[in-house]
């Protein structure tokens, strides 16, 4: 359990730090300033943020199971 949430927290720095990576292209291909991409990265963290204790809820709520065969039937669409 422990190693699953070491990889987890490595997954959510390097998708950070390739976001900020990627905001002067995005501010080049978007004709925008840099204050207008940052709220990408604002997004981003709020979306952790509240996705957090959803999930908290989600496992408790429905076993492991379920809530891998209703993502995957999510995304495979």
């Amino acid at each position: 359990m422990v190693i699953t949430l070491m990889i987890g927290s490595f997954v959510v720095i390097l998708n950070q730090t390739l976001m900020i990576s990627a905001l002067p292209t995005l501010m080049h291909e978007f004709d925008v300033p840099s204050s207008t991409v940052q709220w990408l990265t604002t997004g981003f963290m709020l979306t952790n943020g509240i996705m957090i204790p959803i999930t908290a809820f989600l496992i408790e709520t429905f076993t492991t199971r379920q809530l891998f065969l209703y993502a995957m039937g999510i995304f495979a669409e």
